[in-house]
């Protein structure tokens, strides 16, 4: 079923670095350690270090005394073989062996951890799969096991093939699947068909330019790129279904998940739902499936009013398109999912819709759902819940307690018992504003948690407004309600002021990035039940209007007319004369002075550190430095202006005693810089420059005696992994044999 499939590896193979030392020893001595949480002290098995998504690292031979004579060990070239959007990926390191993935294709590496050299490299070409694949990038890592004798990589394609690779040669497991892949548009229950497309782009955000089935007899044409080359794959009447981060591995069972099309300008009514799916990794075989749409008669189904019945009309997305955390000796991997079909009106889809917005724990043996937490009922504000979970052993109130802490783009952390699903401390369901877009039944509560305290700006009061002097708040005051206010889940307006209200605007914060997003998130302190929140923090302003070439009666301020199945446009259509993504126009509302935002500097966004057995906020910091705003307007004659933390999110791994982190793609730091910070006390201990800023999480490990952070970064062409260590002569302090919790 996969005729456009093309495959190949190439092995370039060291043998004094296969037959080195690693950083417990041989490389078959380091694979027979007991892993704890599924990794190796000192390795970095998992996308977020452990099964846990700790990003935690026992390792301190890089230190506050030493942190600022880190140099540039080696530079690798991830866009040799193709360019990315941005690098948006974290390596995995594993006995002896560094691995990622690079490129649009998410072809696989392995590469030398002390020379940044090739090892090996699979690239798989998918055709028309990959040419319409909803999340066309390289996503966020692969994924890692070993049973000590024998290792394996999975990597997930963005034209959704599972493929499993000998992690020392990079040869596909013959055992596995087909020829060592596994197509995972099998076994959903959907008919697969032969694919066709009429251009030779990829799919246009959302959902436009969409591959179809094809006609009897057509052929490829090769000038024009455009017919039937022979790919299978998904009806794509159903809509379209890809993958955008690894696996999460527990025990002999790859758990994987997939995601939908972006939700911000669909133009089609119905797409592909999420899905979490166990497979045998030695066979590939499926061994369950979980509808993450229930469909009728399952558990949650009476959540979606209209129905849930896959290509029924308002049924779409729900994918836990983030990256998975899972606990080992419970058996449970949890998963964070998104936000049902589409990201800002829900009128075609009434109810709380299970189990969007959520944090899921399935049976890894079963794919039974143990308990679930909904974080926000019938989202209509793109609250996707973005990432990993943190997993983590406390104490609280004297009785040990395992819990998980969720962090979220709305600016909480959601702490719950990882057993049952309880939270931690209360949650109170709290009555919220409700819409005034027509047709939308928007949820009457939402749950509001008591601790720990928010991250980043939620709503907008009167009280948050700047107050320098009375003449600068009333002018602050005055541009604040031109959009409809509130404490947090500000509800859509309509563009054309058509609500009770008049309202053409509603305040956004946080917005659709956050809070915490994909690109910071989350890292926890295992020894002392501290987590370290790297978020963003801001205003701007939500709206919708009808797309007048889309099947919804609202979306997004767009205008999808004359895109690649789009509908025709109505009559006395004029095409409109300014920007139509939407998104252009949203922050401008919130500057009472350009430069100058009407809301007070706080400290929310940046770095803020939690102690998860009090629920108490430790300490903040900002993303980088501080910047403090500047203007020449009259009315800021005389002001001292306080200054402000760095955009973007900060992208945060912890050690034995630094908390890292680089500032990300957003950060505004220049020359960018790689910080490190005391995680008690939050003080700046050390920070050198490097050539770009990260654009995905860091790691550690230590390889043949020596410390390595290494990082993504670039974006197009231009894309690498930096490894930074200390200068030979500093790095002669070995590594503390690590005492990892169980």
């Amino acid at each position: 079923m996969m005729q456009r499939v093309r495959l190949g590896w190439s092995v370039v193979l060291s043998v004094a670095f296969l037959g080195g030392v690693s950083s417990q020893g041989s490389a078959q001595g380091a694979a027979a350690q007991k892993a704890v949480r599924g990794n190796v002290a000192g390795e970095w098995r998992y996308w977020g270090a452990d099964a846990w998504s700790s990003r935690y690292s026992p390792l301190d031979q890089i230190n506050a005394s030493n942190f600022n004579s880190l140099q540039l060990a080696w530079k690798w070239n991830a866009s040799a073989l193709g360019p990315d959007e941005y690098y948006r990926t974290t390596p995995l390191y594993a006995n002896g062996r560094l691995f990622t993935v690079a490129t649009t294709h998410r072809y696989a590496f392995a590469i030398d951890p002390a020379t940044g050299k090739d090892l090996w490299k699979w690239p798989l070409d998918e055709g028309l799969r990959w040419q319409k694949a909803p999340r066309q990038f390289a996503g966020r890592g692969l994924s890692y096991w070993t049973d000590g004798s024998s290792e394996r990589v999975i990597v997930v394609t963005p034209g959704y093939h599972m493929t499993s690779l000998d992690a020392r040669t990079g040869v596909p497991d013959p055992k596995f699947g087909k020829n060592g892949i596994v197509d995972l548009m099998e076994g959903l229950g959907i008919p697969m068909v032969p694919w066709a497309v009429d251009d030779s782009g990829p799919l246009i955000i959302s959902d436009a330019a969409p591959p179809r089935q094809a006609r009897p007899g057509e052929k490829w044409d090769p000038v024009t790129k455009t017919g039937a080359d022979g790919t299978i794959g998904l009806d794509p009447a159903y809509g379209q279904i890809a993958n955008s981060s690894p696996a999460v591995i527990v025990g002999d069972v790859i758990v994987v998940g997939n995601s939908a099309i972006h939700g911000y300008y669909p133009i089609r009514l119905h797409n592909m739902p999420g899905f979490i799916r166990g497979f045998d990794l030695h066979s590939g075989k499926q061994l369950w499936k979980f509808n993450l749409i229930p469909q009728p008669g399952e558990f949650g189904a009476d959540t979606w009013k209209n129905g849930s019945r896959i290509g029924s009309e308002g049924v779409g997305k729900n994918d836990a398109w983030a990256t998975y955390s899972a606990d080992p000796d419970l058996g449970l991997a949890y998963i964070p999912v998104g936000m049902p079909l589409m990201d800002e009106y829900g009128g075609h889809r009434p109810g709380a819709g299970l189990f969007g917005t959520s944090l899921v724990a399935l049976d890894v043996k079963t794919g039974q759902r143990k308990w679930h937490y909904q974080f926000v009922h019938h989202d209509i504000w793109d609250y996707d819940t973005p990432m990993a979970p943190n997993i983590l052993d406390v104490t609280i109130d004297g009785r040990p307690r395992k819990i998980i802490a969720q962090t979220t783009k709305q600016g909480w952390v959601y702490v719950l018992d990882r057993i049952t699903g309880e939270p931690i401390w209360p949650i109170v369901e709290t009555p919220v504003l409700q819409s005034e877009v027509p047709g939308e039944q928007s949820w009457p509560t939402q749950p509001i948690p008591t601790k720990p305290a928010p991250y980043s700006q939620q709503g907008l009061l009167e009280g948050d407004l700047v107050d320098y002097t009375p003449a600068i708040r009333d002018s602050a005051l005055k541009q604040a309600k031109k959009c409809r206010m509130g404490p947090y889940f500000i509800p859509p307006s309509a563009t054309d002021g058509s609500g009770p209200s008049g309202f053409k605007c509603s305040w956004y914060a946080p917005g659709a990035s956050g809070g915490v997003n994909i690109d910071g998130g989350t890292a926890a302190d295992l020894e002392s039940g501290m987590i370290y929140v790297g978020s963003q923090t801001g205003l701007t302003t939500i709206q919708v209007q009808k797309d007048p070439c889309s099947e919804f009666r609202y979306s997004s301020v767009h205008d999808s007319c004359g895109l690649l199945g789009a509908l025709p446009p109505p009559s006395g259509y004029v095409k409109p004369s300014g920007p139509v993504g939407g998104f252009e126009r949203r922050g401008g509302p919130s500057m009472v002075v350009p430069g100058i935002p009407i809301l007070k500097p706080k400290e929310f966004g940046g770095v803020t550190a939690y102690n998860l057995n009090t629920g108490d906020k430790t300490w903040w910091i900002p993303n980088g430095t501080m910047t403090k705003p500047a203007t020449k307007d009259p009315l800021f004659a005389g002001v001292d202006i306080p200054p402000v933390g760095g955009r973007g999110q900060a992208q945060i791994i912890v050690t034995r005693s630094l908390l890292i982190y680089g500032t990300g793609r957003n950060g505004q730091d220049d020359p960018p810089q790689l910080y490190a910070v005391d995680k008690a006390t939050g003080k700046q201990v050390g920070a050198v420059k490097i050539p770009t800023k990260t654009t995905a999480v860091p790691m550690t490990f230590i390889h043949q005696g020596r410390q390595y952070i290494v990082f993504a970064t670039g974006a197009g062409n231009n894309t690498a992994l930096m490894a930074l260590a200390l200068p030979s002569g500093l790095n002669e302090r070995a590594a503390p044999a690590p005492t990892q919790r169980p």
